[in-house]
Order: structure tokens, then C-alpha cells, then sequence
């Protein structure tokens, strides 16, 4: 659904979007310019090795994104100005800058009975983002419908005229950190580790958020953590071919300060409830407790690693929709727990054939209730709720098998299957419907009939939207065939070879009551694909794809790119996997 594409209206054309279609008025460019160097050196001296990694990141990214939706919902139905306004192509250009420098300097040691290991890190990260909300000729045609005298829109700290949000932030954030683990060989078969880092973060901001769809504001904030982070293990040696561990260990996320409300764009009711939230929200902690196996069959044929875990969260970090207001916000909730498994098994049962099956249960869920001044729910934040974008099943399997074909050569076709269970994009997809008529009714109800007099190609032959926020399973199962040599290989790829259409993730705009959408993934993409001796990266000869070019509501020459056959598909990362690695590596997880 889009307020402007909308399949209900009877003043306006009526529109509607097929699979794969969405609708936007504009292009949206998106450049992505990215450096990174490093330097690692080794010094070994007296039965010690001093290592020291530095590195810098550069990044630049600029994106246009169709905030017409917004815009419209805003001068047509908010302040019902008529259509020559609400319908201007409005561009919100995104911008990202950030540099980031790390050092790390770690010491090695080992003798029969012990292996340890000290050092220290250090990062500095200054990251500039800002938006650019600009629909030309908005200022002086909504002037002439008697909205407000020429010039309304020029905002006092850097919104020009026709801009209706402008925003510059600037993040400078500094970290560095200790750490030290030691592993003790108790016995033959008996290994007990433990480890311990200290961290440091402290983060400074300054904002300016300006523009008739802002509150004019000029501020600065801070944040700042420190604390320990402990990690235990005990690994037992069962036999030369199973070994059993379990392990202890505590992860952290820093806090922050949130944005302020777009408070023009807010619904009273949405004003009230998420006006007072907009301060700063706290560090998340997790214990995470987990025991395994890891098992290896004879001749060196395969190996099967089975895992259990429990999480125990406090303080999690989720983030929200603050209704109409066009914010999001990220609230505590005070107690959250993930409960799950694990298990991997690989077989190369020759020389010819490689098989490999993976699969993970996670059950996890909110442990408390978030409420506002008035006892009410906040964001579908409730007790037993499940915790957004983690899935409760997925899978995957692999298969090659290559041959010999003549010296120096052989050949390949492999196959890869990955399984994704159903989960939700944010917790407040588990709220409750939008609007009057879907009071009561769990969100996935959307009234369209919010902006009353103002609906935008009223009167609607139909009230309610619906729609099922919980993103529904999905397979996908991509295919490789090519030939190998010492200095280069060439293949062809068929990804997502059954053309399976992929909820990835809700798209939502102005508490869905501008937009509902979904984002998907790339369609059915078949191509050729050449690596090089000393090449990282493939290099794409070219690709195609059965719908490489998306459909639009408006034409638009939007083209997909082809994806590199070799990266792994890409998926929201779990909550589980977000905090294990900040455990595993002690750092801040973002």
C-alpha cells in the first residue's frame, strides 16, 4: 500500500502494485565509496610473539530515497493542500561519512602447561550523517492555496527554502580497551580457560535538525561505558576424535542518546506516548551460557559439532517506530532470553564429494513489559513477545562434487540450499493495529480513513488494510558449475535457481499509514564468473536475471545489480549472533 498508489481510491486513479512492484516517482541513485588499509606485523622473541594490527576505514555513501510517500501524507493528508503540492517528487538525499582508525597490540605465550595472552585496543571513529528532505516548488504553490506567506518553509539552522527537513549529526566516538585470557592444560585431556577485558567507550554527539518537518533543534549529547567483560571455558578431550566444552561469557552494548521526535508530524496520541521516551537509552548486558561437542570421524572423513545455549539479557536495546511522527526510537526493555541449538556436520566421504548440513533452533522472547505513563503496551514491547528478526528455525545444506578433467584441471558443480523460518522486522510489528477501526486488533490492521476529511482520494471503497506482519519462511537454492586451474577459474552460477520470492524485511512509513511494503530480494539471476590468481573479489563477466529490471506504478529505470556469485546470501543478523559476537570478540557489537 501507498498513499499515493493506493488500489481504493475513487477521486484518483486507482492503483494496483502486482509481485515484485512498488511505487515511487523518482530514481534512487546510491553511490558507496569505500577504503580500507592495514598493517600487520609479528615480532617474535623469547618463546613470546608480539603482534600489532592497524587499521583504517574509509567510507562515503550516498543515497536518494522517494520520500514522496511522506510528503504527501504530510501537505495532502495532514494539512490537506491539494494535489499539485502533495504529489511534487520529493528526494531525500541520505549521506554517510565516517573514518575509523584501530590499533590492537596483542602478546603470546606458551609452555606445556599454559598458553596465555595479553594486550590492548584502541579505536577512534568520527562518523557525519545528515538528510535532505527538498520538493521543489513546495514553498510558493502551498503559499498560493493560502497555507502560510512565501518563505514559510526556510527553517532558522540551515533548511533553505522548499527544504522541509534538514538534519547534520556528527558522531565521535573513542573506545579502547584491555584484555587478558590464559588457557591451563590441567590435565592431558583437560583445558580451562579464562579471560577478562576491560573497556572504555565514550561517545560525543552533535545535532542539528531543522526544517518544517522538525522541531528546530541545535544540541549536543554524550555517552559513555566502562566495565568488565569475563569469559570462562572448560574443554574435556573424551578420545582422540570427541571433544566436550562448555563455556561462560559476558557481552555489552553501549547506549545512547535518541534523536528528537519530528514532532510536527505527530499524531497527538503518538505524541504522548513517545514524547517522553525520546531521552537516552541504556548499555545492554547478556550472560551467555553454552556446552557442546565436537566430534571428528576416522580418516579424517567428516565431523559433527553439536551446541546448546542460554542468553540472558538485560537491558535490550530495541528499536521502534514512534507511530506517525516519521522517528524511531530505541527503548530498554529490562529482561529478554534466547534459548536454543545448534548442529553442523560436514562428510567427504572421497576425493570427489564435499556434503555439508547445518541447522539452528532459537527460542527467544521478551521477559517484561514496556509501558507508558498510562499502564498502556509500548510498541508491542510485551512479556512473551518474540524478539524481532531472529527466526525460530533455519538451515542450510551443501553438495559439490569436482573431478579431474586433465592435468592441472578439474571441474566442479555444487549446490547450496539455505532455509530461513519466519520472524518478525521490529518488536512493534507485535503492537496493535493502526487507527479507529482497528482498534483492539493486532497490528496488520491499517485504517485508512486516518486523516478523515483530508484521505487522499476519498471517499475509499474499502477502510481497512491488511496485511501480515510476521515475514513467512522462505528457501532459496542457488547452483554452480565451472572449471579450475592454478591460475584462474571459470564458472556459471543460477542463483536463487527456483525464483522463490524472499520477505526479507517490512517497509513501513509514517506508522504505516503512508506506506506498507516489503523489501525483497534479487529474482531468479543467471552468470558467468571468472576468478584470477592473486583477485580477492570475482570479477563478473556479466549477468541477467529473469526480472532484472523491477516494474513500477510510474516507469523508472531502476536497474538491479547483478550479485557476486560468491558471497554468501545476506540476511538480518539474530539477535543471538549480534550479541555472541560482541561476547567472542569483547567489543562493542553495532
Amino acid at each position: 500500500f501507498n498513499i499515493l498508489a493506493n488500489p481504493y481510491t475513487t477521486t484518483r486513479r486507482p492503483v494496483r502494485l502486482g509481485e515484485r512492484q512498488l511505487f515511487t516517482q523518482i530514481n534512487e541513485p546510491y553511490t558507496d565509496d569505500f577504503v580500507l588499509g592495514d598493517v600487520n606485523w609479528k615480532y617474535k622473541f623469547g618463546g613470546a610473539t608480539l603482534t600489532s594490527i592497524t587499521s583504517y576505514t574509509h567510507r562515503h555513501i550516498l543515497v536518494v530515497r522517494d520520500a514522496t510517500a511522506l510528503t504527501g501524507s504530510v501537505m495532502g493528508g495532514t494539512l490537506g493542500l491539494s494535489d499539485r503540492v502533495y504529489t511534487l517528487d520529493a528526494p531525500l538525499d541520505d549521506s554517510t561519512r565516517s573514518n575509523v582508525w584501530t590499533q590492537e597490540l596483542r602478546l603470546t605465550g606458551a609452555s606445556r602447561k599454559l598458553r596465555w595472552l595479553v594486550g590492548g585496543f584502541y579505536g577512534d571513529s568520527k562518523r557525519d550523517y545528515g538528510q535532505n528532505v527538498r520538493p521543489v516548488g513546495v514553498d510558493s504553490l502551498a503559499a498560493a492555496e493560502g497555507f502560510a506567506p512565501k518563505g514559510w518553509s526556510r527553517g532558522s539552522l540551515g533548511a533553505g527554502i522548499d527544504v522541509l527537513f534538514f538534519s547534520r549529526l556528527h558522531y565521535d566516538l573513542e573506545q579502547y580497551a584491555a584484555f587478558g585470557e590464559a588457557t591451563l592444560s590441567a590435565t592431558d585431556r583437560l583445558d580451562v580457560t579464562a579471560g577478562l577485558r576491560y573497556y572504555n567507550f565514550t561517545e560525543d554527539r552533535t545535532l542539528i535538525f531543522d526544517g518544517a518537518f522538525a522541531v528546530p533543534t541545535a544540541d549536543t549529547g554524550k555517552t559513555d561505558a566502562s566495565g568488565v567483560a569475563p569469559r570462562f571455558m572448560v574443554s574435556y578431550k573424551a578420545s582422540d576424535a570427541v571433544t566436550f566444552n562448555a563455556q561462560a561469557s559476558r557481552g555489552f552494548r553501549l547506549g545512547g542518546v535518541n534523536d528528537p521526535l519530528n514532532a510536527p508530524l505527530c499524531a497527538a496520541a503518538d505524541l504522548s506516548t513517545f514524547g517522553p521516551l525520546a531521552g537516552s537509552w541504556k548499555d545492554e548486558t547478556a550472560w551467555n551460557y553454552e556446552v557442546g561437542a565436537k566430534s571428528q570421524f576416522p580418516r579424517g572423513k567428516g565431523s559433527l559439532n553439536v551446541s546448546a545455549f542460554y542468553m540472558d539479557i538485560r537491558d535490550l536495546q530495541l528499536t521502534v517506530t514512534a507511530g506517525s511522527c516519521s522517528s524511531r526510537l530505541i527503548l530498554n526493555a529490562d529482561k529478554a532470553r534466547s534459548v536454543g541449538a545448534e548442529v553442523e556436520l560436514t562428510v567427504s566421504p572421497d576425493e570427489h564429494l564435499d556434503f555439508s548440513l547445518s541447522g539452528g533452533l532459537n527460542n527467544s522472547k521478551l521477559l517484561t513489559t514496556f509501558r507508558d505513563q498510562g499502564g498502556n503496551v509500548v510498541a508491542g514491547i510485551a512479556e512473551g513477545n518474540r524478539l524481532p528478526s531472529v527466526p525460530r528455525f533455519q538451515g542450510s545444506a551443501s553438495a559439490t562434487y569436482g573431478w579431474s578433467v586433465g592435468t592441472g584441471s578439474r571441474a566442479f558443480v555444487s549446490g547450496t540450499y539455505q532455509y530461513v523460518g519466519s520472524r518478525y522486522t521490529l518488536i512493534d510489528d507485535q503492537g496493535a493495529g493502526v487507527g479507529p477501526a482497528c482498534a483492539g486488533q493486532k497490528l496488520g490492521c491499517v485504517d485508512l480513513n486516518t486523516f478523515g476529511a483530508n484521505t487522499i482520494g476519498g471517499p475509499l471503497t474499502q477502510g481497512i488494510f491488511r496485511f501480515n506482519p510476521l515475514l513467512p519462511a522462505y528457501s532459496l537454492l542457488n547452483l554452480h558449475a565451472g572449471l579450475t586451474r592454478q591460475s584462474w577459474q571459470l564458472s556459471v552460477y543460477l542463483n536463487n535457481a527456483l525464483d522463490e520470492t524472499a520477505f526479507l524485511a517490512l517497509d513501513r512509513e509514517r506508522g504505516l499509514r503512508a506506506r506498507v511494503g516489503y523489501l525483497t530480494n534479487q529474482p531468479r539471476t543467471v552468470g558467468v564468473l571468472l576468478k584470477t590468481a592473486g583477485r580477492q573479489h570475482a570479477a563478473r563477466r556479466f549477468c541477467f536475471s529473469d526480472r532484472s529490471r523491477l516494474t513500477f506504478a510510474r516507469p523508472s529505470p531502476l536497474q538491479l545489480p547483478c550479485p557476486r556469485p560468491s558471497q554468501p546470501l545476506r540476511y538480518r543478523i539474530s539477535r543471538r549472533s549480534l550479541s555472541q559476537a560482541a561476547i567472542r570478540r569483547g567489543l562493542r557489537a553495532s
